[in-house]
């Protein structure tokens, strides 16, 4: 088991900055786990989405299947970050967000959600998550679709996500629908039972 200590921003300036310890380091003599990932500003234009009938709100009773979906996407980061699930997706910070579900023969294929950085003044979009049989068919840039949509529709920007630096597909995807890379940050977990 792992827990999130703290996070260090870098902003970027023309190439990506590395660090010793990019894109992510355990270090077992002092128990802790180390990744960086990179901020992202949607900075494309106006969008539209079919997709919100078929999608629905998050309620506690999908909680179990959100996640395992959620611990069978990134299993191999959370095994790499010496992590657990509940950890990265605990109960009560889903309740707190705007989560959409996409189920499709009752099998969650996707979900992705919303949160109101009321610090920073911005939307982030976070847990954009497609279930490994449902991956590689259009599904995640239909709910990156959907989301910015729905938030440029009701006013809610600027939009931002953040990725973890050493998942290339996911960053590259983001690009090509428009999210620029803005800067980096750092987090930081102290290890427990590895």
């Amino acid at each position: 088991m792992a827990f999130f200590v703290s996070s260090r921003h870098a902003k970027i300036k023309g190439e990506k900055i590395m660090k010793a310890n990019y894109p992510y380091r355990i270090d077992q003599a002092n128990g802790i786990a180390y990744a960086w990932f990179t901020r992202m500003e949607y900075r494309g234009g106006p969008v539209t989405s079919d997709l919100e009938p078929e999608l629905i709100l998050f309620e506690d009773k999908y909680y179990d299947i959100y996640q395992k979906v959620g611990n069978d996407i990134f299993a191999d980061l959370f095994h790499r970050m010496h992590s657990n699930i509940r950890q990265f997706f605990p109960l009560d910070e889903v309740q707190k967000r705007e989560t959409y579900l996409w189920f499709e023969n009752h099998e969650l294929v996707g979900s992705i959600r919303i949160y109101h950085n009321k610090e920073e003044n911005c939307y982030e979009i976070e847990r954009v998550m497609i279930a490994p049989q449902s991956q590689g068919k259009g599904y995640g840039t239909k709910l990156l679709n959907f989301i910015v949509a729905k938030l440029q529709q009701t006013h809610r920007t600027p939009i931002f996500l953040t990725v973890a630096a050493c998942n290339d597909k996911a960053v590259k995807m983001y690009e090509k629908f428009g999210f620029v890379p803005v800067s980096e940050e750092m987090e930081e977990w102290i290890i427990e039972g590895g």
